[in-house]
């Protein structure tokens, strides 16, 4: 009953969500996992583009059993237990379409699945039906690679690296609003099942219209029988309080139960920023940027300690952490940071890893 009661605080807004991603498990990203023995004979150009293209070059015949030792190895009970005993909440786990085990979308690539290496779904069922409950945690899907790549990025598996043919293709988007809908039914009776990233980082060719009808329909889907949390993503380019008019989309009561998603990181567009510069903007610009939002509760879906400085003074990543934590916890929604940890980074100084930034005492929960 407590994570029931958990649950319902935050779907409810009286508790944020407190979270962590843990990214580079069932989406595979190469750069953060360098040492897993998913990359196991891949060259890093065909690594670096991400799951598809890796299980592509590999075949079932290694790449089935090297994703097998990833996902068995990366995350395992023990990271739960430690998220737990940092007192956070909230788990956001990232997927791809090709975790369903079909595609009844009938366009682009109907077999495209199938290059993928097969029974992730037994590691998010185990994510959501054993360890979450155990350790008193909620997990929020996160839908990372659809059909066709929303953004091209090496974290949606692209099969054209670089391009983006989700929207352009309702096909793509049948069998998005399929997968979503699936998850929600699958999961809707779990305890520590919290919510649905509708889209993640839509970008490239996405279009705000399409995205947009993309987000009504999954709604409609899914609210037939389930009341779960659905966070909703601007386009990349639009993480500010006044961008298009995300504020006023799928607005209460006739909508309930969204979140609106960004994704801040002080790296792209900040090249040559030196630490106090950071600071200064995380105290003040992200700070205001937060509290200037009025559409749906706004969740920080990732956000992250590494950034464009180098940060060598502990004294100036404290504070850079802090102000960031600072501005962030301002969301009505809560904040997941990205990632929980490298592939073997324990001690490390790593800003990415919060598993690290714990250990080290930058964030306290």
């Amino acid at each position: 009953t407590s994570l029931n009661n958990l649950r319902e605080d935050i779907k409810s807004g009286r508790k944020p969500i407190r979270g962590v991603n843990l990214g580079g498990w069932l989406v595979a990203e190469h750069w953060m996992t360098t040492g897993s023995p998913a990359w196991g004979g891949v060259p890093d150009n065909i690594a670096d583009q991400g799951e598809y293209k890796t299980m592509q070059y590999l075949g079932h015949s290694k790449g089935d059993y090297q994703f097998q030792k990833h996902r068995d190895s990366f995350i395992t009970e023990q990271d739960f237990h430690d998220i737990a005993a940092a007192r956070l909440n909230t788990v956001r786990i990232p997927v791809g379409y090709w975790i369903t085990g079909f595609d009844n979308s009938g366009g682009g690539d109907p077999n495209a699945w199938q290059i993928f290496a097969p029974n992730a779904i037994s590691y998010l069922d185990r994510a959501i039906r054993e360890w979450a409950p155990r350790y008193n945690l909620l997990v929020l899907i996160s839908f990372h690679a659809a059909k066709g790549s929303q953004s091209g990025q090496d974290h949606s598996a692209p099969e054209n690296p670089g391009n983006s043919y989700w929207g352009l293709y309702p096909e793509n988007v049948k069998n998005t609003l399929d997968t979503v809908e699936w998850l929600a039914r699958r999961y809707n009776n779990d305890a520590a099942f919290l919510a649905i990233g509708l889209l993640n980082e839509p970008s490239g060719s996405t279009t705000e219209s399409v995205l947009k009808q993309y987000y009504y329909d999954a709604y409609g889907r899914i609210r037939l029988f389930s009341s779960c949390l659905l966070s909703v993503s601007p386009l990349l380019y639009q993480q500010g309080p006044y961008d298009s008019d995300w504020n006023k989309f799928m607005p209460p009561p006739n909508w309930y139960n969204i979140r609106h998603e960004w994704h801040r990181y002080q790296i792209w567009g900040f090249e040559g920023w030196d630490e106090n510069r950071l600071i200064f903007y995380a105290q003040n610009d992200l700070k205001n940027a937060v509290n200037a939002w009025k559409g749906n509760w706004l969740f920080i879906g990732e956000w992250t300690v590494a950034s464009s400085a180098a940060f060598n003074n502990d004294n100036d990543l404290q504070r850079y952490a802090d102000a960031q934590r600072a501005a962030f916890n301002s969301a009505p929604g809560g904040w997941t940071f990205w990632t929980w940890k490298y592939y073997n980074d324990d001690g490390s100084r790593n800003g990415w890893s919060l598993k690290s930034m714990i250990n080290r005492g930058f964030i306290r929960a």
